[in-house]
């Protein structure tokens, strides 16, 4: 029984752990604006090369 309660509280404390890592990471990355740089420096250039290569239909 004593294993049992002592594999379980490992088990919460590395779920807590695992959860708190995580957190502060995203809150690093939402607090140094890091997604919409990434969009802006890396996305956003490809998707302006793609649909600058695009036919234009200017027909009314």
């Amino acid at each position: 029984m004593k294993k049992l309660i002592r594999f379980v509280f490992k088990l919460v404390r590395r779920v807590i752990t695992i959860g708190v890592v995580a957190f502060v990471l995203t809150f690093g990355i939402y607090m140094s604006n890091a997604e919409n740089k990434l969009i802006y420096d890396v996305v956003r250039p490809f998707l302006t090369k793609h649909y600058d290569k695009q036919a234009r239909d200017r027909r009314i």
